[in-house]
């Protein structure tokens, strides 16, 4: 009924393309790679809009780079994408960003879109598109949405440098690392922060192949030392992982992924805390032990397996996907 209906200036909608070709390609093109674009950028944000049932969106994001640059826990660049996945169509040269800057105008100008954002760029994707848009009279995105937690702060270097510069907040997600960091994939632990007739249905158990870097040993290592400060204040590892990253200067907002309802409460306690400065503190010391162990550098293999922790941390690691 009319009276019961949501009035649309109220609600923010944001979402994204996807240039691997998942969600609505152009001409059957399903899985196949490409860029953003004007021709299929138009029809994919078409295609959401029509699933949406809403007339334009507020937030439209570049799911990430078309270009052979390093995305998803890969932190080593090689030109021609030697170490990318997933695969990619585009390397960077200043007419790709012209190309897609231009398409996303196209879609503001048609009043599809009202602002339009990145996610899992980099410095230098940052600083061409931004250039691109100065120098074409296209308004910048406003936003980057990167993997960012406690597991994963790479964020904090030269990408929030060149965020900052050119005035784009971030929107991090990954802030629970898949569900890492709520301590519910901790041997022994598990169950306390999560029912165990529940965990057989959770991501990294469900979907081994999707996202393993979030359960290599290293993160389960720093897991635990920061479930210890959690418990430590008399926190869940989830409401430190939250306000942790939602107190981080260079983020406006934390995206969540709940499931069920006591998630949702908890998530929404967790966007309420204020943590004092001494948690931050020991929550940076634990960063300096294990930097960024999301991360790889040059093999994805001797991440989620490492010789040299040993047994025990392997298969503790091993145990979550299989």
């Amino acid at each position: 009924m009319a009276e019961d209906k949501v009035d649309r200036s109220k609600l923010y909608i944001a979402t994204k393309c996807n240039p691997s070709g998942v969600g609505a390609s152009l001409k059957g093109r399903v899985g196949e790679p490409h860029g953003f674009d004007a021709e299929i950028l138009t029809h994919s944000c078409k295609a959401s809009i029509k699933r949406l049932k809403c007339d334009y969106i507020d937030l439209y994001q570049l799911h990430f780079p078309s270009r052979d640059t390093p995305v998803f826990g890969c932190g080593q660049f090689t030109p021609n994408g030697k170490n990318r996945i997933p695969k990619f169509v585009d390397h960077g040269e200043p007419e790709v960003f012209e190309r897609q800057v231009l398409a996303v105008k196209a879609l503001l100008d048609e009043g599809l879109i009202r602002y339009w954002g990145l996610s899992n760029e980099n410095a230098y994707g940052i600083t061409m598109f931004c250039t691109t848009c100065d120098r074409l009279g296209v308004p910048r995105p406003v936003s980057n949405q990167n993997d960012f937690s406690m597991l994963n702060r790479t964020y904090e270097a030269d990408t929030w440098e060149a965020a900052y510069r050119f005035g784009l907040v971030g929107l991090p997600y990954g802030a629970l690392a898949g569900g890492t960091l709520t301590g519910k994939y901790l041997s022994g632990l598990g169950p306390k922060y999560e029912p165990e007739d529940r965990l057989s249905e959770c991501r990294h158990v469900n979907q081994p192949e999707f996202q393993p870097r979030y359960g290599s040993p290293l993160c389960l290592k720093a897991t635990e030392e920061y479930v210890k400060i959690a418990e430590k204040y008399r926190l869940t590892p989830t409401e430190l992982a939250l306000a942790w990253s939602r107190q981080r200067d260079c983020n406006a907002a934390i995206i969540t992924g709940t499931t069920t309802v006591r998630q949702m409460e908890e998530c929404i306690k967790a966007l309420m805390i204020d943590l004092p400065e001494e948690i931050m503190t020991e929550v940076d010391a634990v960063h300096e032990q294990y930097r960024n162990p999301v991360v790889y550098l040059t093999s994805k293999e001797l991440h989620l397996q490492p010789p040299w922790l040993g047994e025990d941390a392997r298969s503790a690691s091993k145990a979550i996907r299989t």
